[in-house]
């Protein structure tokens, strides 16, 4: 480009030169002088022509080149106007008045799923599944690992063949545009294919572990097979980055626009840096050998690893079925969710933050705005949610609670680095939507905003995100507390309990069992107690188990159609350690049988929620002394090394199966150096074609203490001098 076109809308030009940008490399910019001219004005070429009407040429880079590259070059201001009088010097001194400045804008969402609120579709394009064209007849799941896929009808184009590695998302009803019902989403990883899915009308799959048994609980109807790839390159980016030159994929030429590859989703991975309850390293691959273990330093630097190493000014908690904040330390954490957006794409999406700017009553919607951040997971049964709808949403400025202050911004600290702590790692708190009975909603994680990532670290949402957990629902936490041997029989202090006081602490958690729907990963959330000696001569004490209304999905009454969970069998795990162990041993935790105190609370043969929040559950020291060691792989196929390869282990997640919807925000710092002409100054010019009338600007140029040439500015159309007049010369970084 050579001329500055004047049907544009910019009055002036600015380009940092190449003398200046070796400077800043050098940590030396500074500006001292600048100059106006009209060198690219002729008075006497052309009688009668207006000086507004002559063309003026482009800054460029080169107009000052310091380094011989091949040569050395200094295009600057060829004709200046004198300061004062018609001699003398043409340098004055500038203005420094930079400051800065935000802008704001809307990140497209990206994501598995369009809508919001509670009607959300899931996309069926070739954008983002290999195949969503089978659907699986629900009276033919009868346990085993092999289901048999028909033709959907699905107004869809099937794009690929489906291969073993890829992952089979089972939605357990016949609708995801929309996502409809309580349906519950099962994940698997391909192991084994019989037919064309490109072409043909009926494939068999099998998969890598225990389908349920639709057939023996009578469910009927279908469910749709959704194939997606076994990892990021194979649909949803490239090894290689897309060329910043966009290629014509017809002739392979250049056709010189800007790559605008877009991929459509987030990343996800969950490290884990301790074995779920009941692996058996003898048996099993421990978290030593889960995937995402590439991971688990960004889970230490974001303070969910080691108690030592940080501050967290708001810290980690989760709130029990019956209202109580259970607060977490960083060790207690066992895997978070790392929500990231991690690809080959050239272009910045996301800018340089997420925008996380207050609420304002007067401009409700704004760009920038906090309010409009918001994670969907749609087909996520959550616990907090009476209502009992699938779907939720997450928000770091949730409405609603306008008499709580919700959004504050936290900090990560260092202990072990005081100047990492001006102020810190910046976050804010992830909630839901659904108050508890002290009005405010749960906490479910942390969004860095500067970071541009996701932290999802209340255990049981971790959970339902794994795909290996083998549930999309998550389990509420129990109130938990001590108990005098036999109080409730009115003779006390004669059996032993199962804690001794001040010496020893319980983990206790649960899990539910099904002989037909599908069995699961345990509750996710860990409870500990440590009863205090309160009195010399009870020493001891038994341990109860209380559960509030939390299980709005839990289905005992059983249609022809699947729908929540259902469960036949309660198991209660406990492990009890010397006080001051901060965490349980996956291989010791007891597997206790709670049913006969769940006596009369089942339908059907299905637990009932009445069963559940009208028993307290007590759990005595022979209770726990004779019961099995708790084995998770009893209920959910763990790989082993030999199969590491095959069947998918936790941390096997790579991509985030809900949608991110964000403003976003980069900060501008402006370069603003004000150049003043005064009413009796910059009035006489060099160019030996001056007639003596006010003469006419055609550039600005900005200066060093050595007079190298930094900023040049060029004015769109020579501009008369006349008056006082200021020319602010404006760069941004």
């Amino acid at each position: 480009m050579s001329y500055i076109i004047k049907t544009t809308s910019g009055l002036i030009n600015t380009i940092l030169t190449d003398a200046a940008r070796k400077k800043i490399s050098q940590g030396n910019f500074k500006i001292s002088y600048f100059q106006v001219g009209d060198s690219e004005v002729c008075y006497d070429c052309i009688t009668g022509l207006k000086p507004t009407n002559l063309n003026v040429l482009m800054p460029q880079y080169n107009a000052q080149n310091t380094t011989p590259a091949p040569e050395s070059n200094r295009l600057q201001v060829k004709y200046p106007l004198y300061v004062d009088s018609t001699s003398g010097s043409t340098y004055g001194i500038p203005f420094d008045s930079s400051f800065v400045d935000n802008i704001y804008n809307t990140a497209a969402p990206r994501g598995f799923f369009s809508g919001n609120g509670l009607t959300y579709s899931a996309y069926t394009s070739s954008a983002y599944t290999i195949t969503p064209n089978f659907i699986v007849d629900n009276t033919t799941l009868n346990s085993g690992t092999t289901l048999v896929l028909s033709a959907n009808t699905l107004d869809v184009t099937v794009s690929g063949t489906v291969t073993p590695g890829m992952i089979l998302n089972l939605f357990t009803n016949n609708s995801v545009t929309p996502l409809s019902g309580n349906a519950p989403l099962f994940t698997y990883v391909v192991v084994g294919i019989t037919g064309d899915t490109y072409s043909a009308n009926t494939v068999t799959v099998e998969v890598d572990r225990q389908l349920p048994d639709f057939l023996n609980m009578g469910y009927t109807g279908n469910s749709i097979a959704i194939f997606y790839p076994s990892g990021m390159t194979a649909l949803y980016d490239s090894v290689t980055p897309a060329p910043y030159w966009a290629t014509n994929v017809i002739n392979f030429e250049t056709n010189c626009d800007v790559s605008q590859a877009d991929v459509k989703i987030w990343n996800m991975n969950i490290p884990w840096t301790e074995s779920p309850a009941g692996l058996f390293v003898s048996q099993n691959l421990d978290y030593n050998s889960f995937k995402s273990t590439g991971y688990t330093g960004s889970k230490e630097y974001f303070g969910y690893n080691s108690d030592t190493g940080q501050v967290d000014t708001g810290g980690v908690y989760f709130v029990n079925s019956l209202g109580q904040k259970i607060t977490l330390n960083p060790s207690d954490s066992k895997a978070v969710a790392i929500l990231h957006y991690t690809n080959q794409a050239i272009d910045n999406f996301y800018g340089e933050k997420f925008a996380q700017q207050e609420y304002d009553s007067s401009n409700p919607g704004g760009t920038g705005q906090a309010r409009n951040f918001k994670i969907s997971i749609p087909w996520l049964m959550w616990h907090k949610n009476s209502n009992g709808t699938i779907g939720e949403e997450f928000f770091t400025d949730p409405s609603g609670f306008t008499s709580i202050d919700l959004f504050q911004v936290y900090y990560i600290k260092s202990k072990k680095d005081a100047e990492f702590n001006n102020p810190g790692i910046r976050y804010y708190y992830l909630w839901d939507t659904h108050a508890n009975i002290d009005g405010y909603p749960n906490r479910v994680g942390k969004v860095f905003p500067d970071l541009k990532m996701v932290i999802f670290d209340d255990d049981e949402i971790v959970a339902a995100m794994s795909y290996k957990s083998n549930r999309s629902w998550t389990l509420p936490a129990p109130k938990i507390g001590t108990i005098i041997p036999n109080a409730c029989e009115g003779v006390l202090g004669l059996d032993e309990g199962l804690l001794s006081a001040n010496t020893q602490t319980a983990f206790v958690t649960y899990r539910f069992n099904n002989s037909a729907f599908t069995n699961s990963l345990h509750c996710n959330y860990y409870t500990n107690i440590s009863p205090q000696l309160v009195d010399p001569i009870q020493t001891t004490y038994n341990i109860f188990l209380k559960f509030g209304n939390e299980f709005p999905f839990l289905v005992s009454d059983v249609s022809t159609i699947p729908t929540g969970y259902t469960a036949n069998e309660m198991k209660v795990l406990v492990q009890k350690v010397a006080s001051g162990t901060t965490r349980p041993n996956p291989t010791q935790w007891k597997e206790i049988d709670v049913m006969s105190q769940l006596s009369a609370t089942t339908s059907n043969n299905f637990l009932t929620l009445s069963g559940l929040t009208g028993a307290t559950i007590q759990i005595t020291k022979d209770m726990y002394d004779t019961a099995p060691t708790y084995n998770l792989n009893n209920y959910i196929d763990l790989p082993t090394a030999a199969l590491s390869g095959i069947t998918l282990n936790f941390g096997g997640e790579y991509f985030f199966y809900g949608s991110i919807q964000t403003d976003i925000q980069a900060t501008i710092y402006v370069m603003n150096y004000l150049c003043n002409l005064g009413q009796t100054q910059f009035l006489s010019s060099t160019n030996p074609t001056w007639d003596g009338t006010p003469p006419y600007i055609t550039e600005v140029a900005l200066y060093n203490e050595n007079k190298e040439l930094m900023v040049i500015s060029k004015i769109q159309s020579p501009e008369k001098r006349q008056g006082i007049q200021q020319y602010p010369v404006k760069l941004d970084f």
